[in-house]
């Protein structure tokens, strides 16, 4: 179960909306006065606001103190180029991605909510971000290619994200958090999970492989 208590009453109240818009809009007489029209757009504005707002938040999914929001394995294709294929907790689905470097990194967007709405049942909502990589070497950073990739469809209309991170410093229902994990090294047959918790994104190595990885590199 996602954010149905948040996304229903929007869209319910964009449907009203929609409702309205359309009941003046397409009356025969609304040419006759401005205002009438200005006001039916208005709702029609709000309607779709209030659409793409119950949209995007439904792209967020639920946490509870912990949880694991992906794995993340290893095939090394060539020097410095690994295949990562990401596996999404929450929907089952691998993303093979081709990574240039020697560390790897994913990345969260986390919407934490506060005061009624956190009363109300309202738990943190993260999205993963994007998966990047990087080298060991400043050399090789500047001269060698870089790779980074999305981990999700980016929002619809408007950045849901960067709209509460803004709203956040005014209205202290919500905040918006983003979340890195550590940088850790690319090795074959190494696998990975990543965990959010209340302190952010945390990789923890998952067979014999990542541990070695970790432990050469450090």
């Amino acid at each position: 179960m996602q954010y149905q208590w948040i996304t229903a009453p929007f869209a319910i109240v964009g449907l009203i909306f929609l409702a309205i818009a359309l009941f003046m809009l397409l009356r025969r007489d609304w040419f006759l006065g401005w205002i009438k029209g200005t006001v039916g757009f208005i709702f029609l504005i709000l309607a779709i606001f209030m659409g793409l707002t119950a949209l995007n938040v439904n792209a967020y999914r639920p946490v509870d103190k912990e949880v694991t929001v992906a794995t993340i394995s290893f095939d090394k294709l060539d020097n410095q180029v690994y295949k990562a294929n990401v596996v999404m907790s929450a929907s089952g689905s691998e993303i093979p991605f081709e990574i240039s470097g020697d560390l790897w990194q994913v990345d969260a967007r986390v919407i934490k909510w506060k005061g009624l709405l956190a009363s109300l049942g309202g738990r943190p909502g993260y999205k993963l971000d994007r998966i990047q990589g990087r080298y060991f070497t400043l050399e090789d950073e500047r001269t060698k290619p870089r790779s980074v990739y999305a981990l999700s469809n980016p929002d619809v209309g408007f950045d849901l994200w960067s709209a509460i991170d803004r709203l956040s410093r005014h209205i202290h229902w919500f905040d918006a958090e983003y979340g890195s994990a550590t940088f850790l090294p690319m090795a074959d047959g190494a696998l990975f999970s990543i965990q959010l918790t209340s302190n952010g994104l945390i990789a923890r190595p998952e067979n014999d492989r990542a541990i070695i990885a970790i432990r050469e590199w450090e």
